[in-house]
């Protein structure tokens, strides 16, 4: 099931294309360039507000996917 979240870029490095984003200070889920919405969407900020869907993988772990700056 996916749920569609807003989130904060905690961290994102452009070199490597990954990150991380906060979702309600609970929940941090781990992205990498394949999980934007726009292929060359990659320029994210810390703090930067975010959409994304999120989708649990089994024992706890999130995938985020269809990721774009709001």
């Amino acid at each position: 099931m996916n749920t569609q979240c807003v989130g904060h870029v905690k961290w994102y490095c452009q070199n490597n294309g990954i990150g991380c984003i906060d979702i309600d200070g609970v929940i941090q889920v781990y992205i990498n360039h394949s999980s934007f919405k726009e292929p060359g969407r990659y320029q994210l900020t810390p703090g930067q507000e975010v959409r994304l869907l999120l989708s649990r993988k089994g024992k706890g772990t999130h995938l985020a996917s269809h990721v774009s700056p709001i």
